[in-house]
C-alpha cells in the first residue's frame, strides 16, 4: 500500500475530469492541489481508493466512492475535513510525497476554504444608494416616505425581467441598459433584483478603482452572482487600453463558461459610449474595441431605456402617485414625460446651472470640459480654481469679490430639492495625495459632452492640467485630447508629466512627437526606453535608425526584437530597404534573419524574396522554417502565392516535398485555393496528397468533393478510412450517404453509433427519420435534445415541414425553440415561407421577432425584398421598425438609385430615430444641392452628436467649390473638436497663402489656438 503502483491504474474507471471555474480562490487552491495529487498518483479509481481507506485505521475518514469523486472532481467544498485529509494522505503515499506535510497543508487549505466568502453580498443586505441609484427629490411635509419613490414598471422593465428570468433558469447573461442620464437605468436594475431567488449575490467592483477591481477579481466570480457594472464605460473604456480589453475578455470567458454559471451581468451605459464601443471601425483598421463590441453585441443583450414616459406609463404613474407625493410632484412639474429626470432633480439642476452667475458657471464649464476630455470623476480644487479663470471675461474678473471661489463652490454644492447640486464635494482617496475635490453632476456631464463638444478649452484649462491633474491616467487622457486638437506642445508636456510620475506607456507617443519636431535624438531615447514593452516603439526605433543612415544598428535592433518574440520589425525592414531600391541590403538582411527568425518571420521573409523574383531563396527560407521550427506556415504561404500566380506545377512540387516530410497543411492550403477558383480536379489532386499522409480532415474533404461530384462509392471509401481512424464526424457523414442511397437500416445503425459518441448532428438526423415514420412527438423530443447540444438544423427542418403541412402553430413553436437554442434562422425561414405565400403581415411579425433575438441581417433582407418587389412603402415601414440603422441603409440605396429627395427624407427620419450619422449624409446632400446654410447646420448637428468628421467632409467640399474662408472655419472647428485627421488638409489649405502653415502637422497650435512656432523638447538632464 506504500508503493505508487499499488493504487495507480487499478480498476477500469476513466480519469476524473478536473473541476474548473471553482470559486472562491481558497477553494480553488484546495481543489487544484488535491487534483495535482490525484494525477501524480496515477489517477487511481475511486473504488480502489475507497477500499484502501476503509482498510487503513490510520486514516481519519471513511469516504464513499461518491464522496471521493466529489472531493477530486466537483466544484463544491467537501463537507468533512477528515474525508479530504484521508484522500490526500492516500494519494500522497502513492505519489511518493511526504504524507505529514500534505496532511498539514490540506487541513489548512480546507479551513481557509471553509472561512472564505464568495464575492458580493446577499440581495437583502444591499443599499440602493451604494449601488449608485439616484436619490430622489424631497417634497414639503413631514410624512415619512420610503427611501426611493414609488416605481412605475415600463416596457423595458418587462424585457429586462424576461432576461433575468433566463439567468435564474441557468443561463449566463450580460444585459446592458442603454439610456441617457437620469432616465431610470440603475433604478430598473435595482428593481429587477427582486426577481432573484434566495442564494444569489450581487458584486459591485469599485475598490480601489472600478477597472482594477474588475480585472483582478473577475476570475473569482462564482455561480448565482450578479455583477453590477453601473456605467460600464468606466470598465470598458478604462484609460489603460490593456486593462479595458482584459476586462472585456474576462467577461466573455465568464459568460461562455457553462461550468461557472449561471452569472448575470447588469450594466448601464449612455448612448454615446454605447455607440463608441459597438460600432466597428469604418475602415476595418485600428479596431480598438473589438473585444468590447463582441462582448456587448455578440454575447450580451441590449435593453433601451427611453427618455420619456408614454401615455400608458403616465396613466400607471398617476395611479401610484396617490401614495407618493414625490411622484405626484414629478407628474405635475415634468415636461415631455421626463418623469425620472424630474425625480432626480434635473429641472432644478439645469435652472441652477443656466442661471448661475459668471464665476459659478465658469467652474461648471471647466468641470464639464475636464470630464468630457477624459479626466476622472474627482476634480481637484486647485484644478478647477485655476482653470475657471479662462472661462471669465475681463469685465467679469474685475467684478469678483475676494471670497469669490468659496462662494461659487458653495453655490454649486447646494442640493437641488434633495439631490446633489452641480458640483458635489467628494471624500479624498488614500494614496493619491488628493486634497479637496469635486464631482460634476451626471446630467450636467452628459449635457456638457453634447453642448460643448465643438469647443476647445481655453489656455488656463491646459495650464491647470499641466500642474494639477489628479492621476497619471488623467494626464494621459488629457494629453491625448490636446494631441487630437492640435495642441502638440501641451500634449508633450502632459505626457511628460505622466512619464515623470511613472507611466512608461507614454514613451512611444513622446517619441512620435519628438520625431515630428525634428528632435531625432530625443525620439530615439524615448523609443529605446519603450523597447521592452511596446512593439510599435521597436519598429519606430528600427525605422529611425535606418533613416538616420545607421543600417547596421537598425539590423541589430530588428534581430533583437525578433529574439524577444517580435519578428515584424525584420520583415518591415526588408521591405523598407526594397522600397528604397537597396535590393542587395534586403537580400543580406533576409539571409541573416533566416538563422534566428521565428515562424512568421520566415513567412514574411520568404514572401519578400518571392515578390523580388528570388524563388530559390524563398523556397530555402520556407523549408528552413519547416526544419528549424516544425511549422509549415511559411511553406503554405508560398504554395498559395505560386498557385495564385498561375504556377500550379511549382505549388504541387512544394506540396509533394512537404508531404514527404509528413506535413499536410500545404496540401490543404492548395486544395482550398483551387476549390475557391472552381478547379475541382486540382483540389482533389491536392487533397489526395494529404489523404495519403492519413489526415482525417483531408479524408473528409475528399469525401465531400466526391459526393458533390456524384462519386458516392469514392466518398464512402474515404469516409470509411476516416471512421477507422476514430472520426465521429465521418461516421455521421457515412450514415448520411447510406440514408441517401436508400439503405435506411444501415443509416439508422450508423447514426445511433455516432450519437452514442456524442454527435448531436447524428441525433438530429435520427429525429428527422422519426418524423418520416410518423412519430412526430418523438421526433420533436430528439430534435430538442440535439439542439441542447448545439445542433438545431432538425428543429428548422421540422418547423418547415409543419408549415408546409399547414400546422402554423407547430411551426412557430419549433421555430421559437430553435431561437431559444441560439438559432434565429428558423424564424427567418418561416418568414420567407409566409412572404412567398402572400402573408406579408405574418412574415413581418416573424422578422421582427428574429431581429429582437439578435439577427442583425434579417431586417436588411426583408427590406430589400420589399424594395425589389416595388413595395417601397412596405420597405420603409419595415426599415423603420428596425430603427435608424436600417433606415440609413435604405436611404443610401434610394440615393444610389437617383431618388435624392426621398433619400433625404429617410436620412432625416433615421437621424430623428437616433442614427446621428445620417446628419453627415444630410450635410453632404444639402451641400451638393447648393443649400450651404442647411449643409452647415446639419454638419454641426452631426458633430454635436459625435461625428466630427462631418465638419471636415464639408470643409473639403467647400474648398473644392472655392469657398476657402468657409473651409478654413470648418477645418478649425473640426480640429478644436478633436478631429486631428483634419490637420494635414487644413495645413495645405492655409499654406496656399501662408507657407508657415506647412509646419502645422509638426508643431501644432498654441494653447490659444494660433499657429505654433518651432519648439523643442527640454534638454536631457545629465
Amino acid at each position: 500500500m506504500t508503493g505508487r503502483k499499488s493504487g495507480a491504474r487499478q480498476g477500469s474507471q476513466r480519469r476524473i475530469p478536473q473541476p474548473l471555474g471553482v470559486t472562491p480562490a481558497p477553494l480553488r487552491d484546495l481543489k487544484e492541489y488535491v487534483y495535482e495529487l490525484y494525477v501524480d498518483a496515477g489517477t487511481p479509481s475511486t473504488q480502489r481508493m475507497a477500499e484502501e481507506i476503509g482498510q487503513d485505521d490510520a486514516l481519519p475518514g471513511s469516504p464513499s466512492k461518491a464522496t471521493i469523486h466529489r472531493i477530486i472532481g466537483s466544484t463544491e467544498l467537501p463537507a468533512g475535513q477528515e474525508d479530504v485529509a484521508s484522500v490526500a494522505l492516500l494519494l500522497a503515499r502513492w505519489a511518493g510525497r511526504d504524507p505529514g506535510k500534505v496532511a498539514t497543508r490540506v487541513r489548512r487549505m480546507w479551513v481557509a476554504a471553509q472561512l472564505a466568502q464568495p464575492l458580493g453580498s446577499p440581495v437583502v443586505d444591499l443599499d440602493p444608494f451604494a449601488l449608485e441609484v439616484h436619490r430622489a427629490i424631497s417634497v414639503p411635509g413631514d410624512r415619512s416616505l420610503p427611501r426611493l419613490p414609488a416605481y412605475v414598471p415600463r416596457d423595458h422593465d418587462a424585457a429586462l425581467g424576461d432576461l433575468v428570468d433566463r439567468a435564474t433558469g441557468g443561463e449566463s447573461l450580460l444585459v446592458t441598459l442603454v439610456g441617457e442620464s437620469s432616465t431610470g437605468k440603475t433604478r430598473a436594475c435595482w428593481e429587477v433584483l427582486r426577481r432573484l431567488p434566495p442564494g444569489w449575490r450581487v458584486w459591485h467592483p469599485f475598490d480601489p478603482t472600478r477597472p482594477d477591481a474588475a480585472l483582478v477579481h473577475l476570475a473569482e466570480v462564482g455561480a448565482q452572482t450578479v455583477i453590477w457594472l453601473n456605467e460600464i464605460q468606466h470598465y470598458l473604456l478604462a484609460p489603460d487600453a490593456r486593462t479595458a480589453e482584459g476586462i472585456a475578455a474576462a467577461l466573455r470567458s465568464l459568460l461562455t463558461d457553462r461550468r461557472r454559471g449561471p452569472v448575470l451581468v447588469l450594466a448601464t451605459i449612455w448612448p454615446r459610449f454605447w455607440e463608441a464601443l459597438t460600432l466597428p471601425s469604418a475602415t476595418g483598421a485600428d479596431d480598438r474595441f473589438e473585444q468590447q463590441r463582441k462582448l456587448l453585441t455578440g454575447i450580451g443583450r441590449c435593453v433601451v431605456v427611453p427618455k420619456a414616459f408614454t401615455e400608458h406609463d403616465l396613466y400607471r404613474a398617476r395611479q401610484r402617485a396617490h401614495h407618493d407625493p414625490r411622484l405626484a410632484s414629478a407628474l405635475a412639474g415634468a415636461t415631455d414625460g421626463e418623469i425620472t429626470q424630474f425625480l432626480a432633480g434635473v429641472p432644478e439642476l439645469m435652472r441652477r446651472y443656466l442661471c448661475a452667475p459668471p464665476a459659478e458657471k465658469a467652474l461648471v464649464h471647466a468641470a464639464m470640459d475636464y470630464r468630457r476630455l477624459g479626466h476622472g470623476p474627482a476634480l481637484p480644487h486647485e484644478l478647477l480654481a485655476e482653470a475657471a479663470e479662462g472661462y471669465l471675461k475681463d469685465q467679469e474678473r474685475g467684478l469678483r469679490g475676494g471670497a469669490w471661489l468659496e462662494e461659487a463652490l458653495a453655490y454649486c454644492a447646494m442640493p437641488c430639492h434633495g439631490v446633489p447640486g452641480p458640483l458635489t464635494p467628494v471624500a479624498s482617496r488614500s494614496g493619491t495625495g488628493q486634497g479637496r475635490a469635486y464631482r460634476l453632476a451626471d446630467y450636467l456631464e452628459q449635457y456638457g459632452r453634447v453642448e460643448r463638444r465643438l469647443m476647445c478649452p481655453p489656455a488656463p484649462f491646459w495650464a491647470a492640467a499641466e500642474r494639477h491633474c489628479l492621476t497619471t491616467d488623467d494626464s494621459v487622457t488629457l494629453a491625448r485630447a490636446a494631441q487630437t486638437r492640435g495642441r502638440l506642445r501641451i500634449a508633450a508636456s502632459l505626457y511628460g508629466r505622466a512619464l515623470k510620475a511613472g507611466n512608461t506607456d507614454v514613451r512611444p507617443e513622446l517619441g512620435r512627437l519628438a520625431e515630428a519636431v525634428g528632435d531625432l535624438d530625443r525620439a530615439k531615447d524615448f523609443y529605446e526606453a519603450a523597447w521592452e514593452d511596446d512593439r510599435r516603439a521597436r519598429w519606430e526605433l528600427v525605422r529611425l535608425r535606418q533613416l538616420k543612415g545607421e543600417p547596421g544598428r537598425a539590423e541589430e535592433l530588428a534581430h533583437e526584437a525578433a529574439n524577444q518574440g517580435d519578428s515584424s520589425s525584420l520583415t518591415r525592414l526588408v521591405r523598407l530597404r526594397q522600397e528604397a531600391g537597396d535590393e542587395e541590403g534586403a537580400q543580406r538582411l533576409t539571409r541573416n534573419a533566416a538563422a534566428t527568425g521565428k515562424i512568421r518571420t520566415y513567412a514574411g521573409l520568404a514572401r519578400s524574396r518571392e515578390e523580388a523574383g528570388d524563388r530559390h531563396g524563398a523556397e530555402e527560407l520556407a523549408f528552413l522554417a519547416l526544419t528549424q521550427t516544425g511549422s509549415t506556415y511559411a511553406l503554405s504561404d508560398l504554395v498559395g502565392l505560386r498557385e495564385k500566380a498561375g504556377d500550379g506545377a511549382a505549388a504541387e512540387r512544394l506540396v509533394v516535398a512537404a508531404a514527404a516530410r509528413g506535413k499536410v497543411r500545404p496540401a490543404l492550403r492548395l486544395a482550398g485555393v483551387r476549390r475557391q477558383a472552381g478547379d475541382r480536379a486540382g483540389a482533389a489532386r491536392a487533397l489526395d496528397l494529404a489523404a495519403d499522409s492519413g489526415s482525417i480532415f483531408a479524408l473528409t474533404e475528399l469525401a465531400r468533393l466526391k459526393r458533390r461530384w456524384g462519386d458516392s462509392e469514392g466518398a464512402e471509401r474515404f469516409l470509411g478510412t476516416a471512421v477507422r481512424q476514430g472520426s465521429v464526424y465521418a461516421l455521421t457523414e457515412l450514415a448520411r450517404l447510406r440514408e441517401k442511397a436508400g439503405d435506411r437500416q444501415a443509416a439508422v445503425r450508423l447514426y445511433r453509433s455516432a450519437a452514442s459518441y456524442g454527435s448531436t448532428d447524428a441525433l438530429a438526423h435520427l429525429a428527422l427519420l422519426k418524423e418520416e415514420e410518423g412519430e412526430g412527438e418523438e421526433a420533436e423530443r430528439m430534435a430538442c435534445g440535439a439542439a441542447g447540444g448545439g445542433s438545431t438544423f432538425a428543429l428548422l427542418e421540422l418547423s418547415w415541414l409543419r408549415e408546409k403541412n399547414s400546422d402554423s402553430e407547430g411551426a412557430e413553436r419549433l421555430a421559437h425553440t430553435a431561437n431559444r437554442a441560439g438559432n434565429s434562422g428558423a424564424l427567418v425561414l418561416l418568414a420567407r415561407l409566409r412572404e412567398k405565400s402572400g402573408d406579408k403581415s405574418g412574415a413581418e411579425a416573424l422578422v421582427l421577432r428574429a431581429a429582437r433575438a439578435g439577427d442583425a441581417q434579417v431586417l436588411n433582407e426583408f427590406v430589400l425584398r420589399r424594395e425589389k418587389s416595388g413595395d417601397s412603402e412596405g420597405a420603409e415601414r419595415l426599415a423603420a421598425a428596425g430603427g435608424g440603422r436600417v433606415l440609413l441603409q435604405l436611404a443610401r440605396l434610394w440615393e444610389s438609385d437617383g431618388r435624392k429627395p426621398e433619400a433625404e427624407r429617410l436620412y432625416q427620419r433615421a437621424a430623428d430615430l437616433g442614427r446621428t450619422r445620417a446628419l453627415g449624409e444630410l450635410a453632404r446632400l444639402k451641400q451638393q444641392s447648393g443649400d450651404h446654410e442647411a449643409a452647415g447646420h446639419h454638419a454641426r448637428a452631426a458633430a454635436h452628436a459625435g461625428h466630427v468628421e462631418a465638419l471636415s467632409d464639408l470643409a473639403h467640399l467647400c474648398a473644392q467649390r472655392g469657398s476657402l474662408a468657409e473651409a478654413d472655419r470648418l477645418y478649425r472647428l473640426a480640429v478644436d473638436a478633436g478631429h486631428d485627421a483634419s490637420l494635414p488638409a487644413w495645413s495645405t489649405l492655409r499654406a496656399r497663402t501662408d507657407p508657415r502653415w506647412h509646419d502645422l502637422p509638426h508643431y501644432g497650435l498654441t494653447a490659444e489656438g494660433t499657429l505654433a512656432g518651432p519648439w523643442r523638447f527640454a534638454p536631457r538632464r545629465p
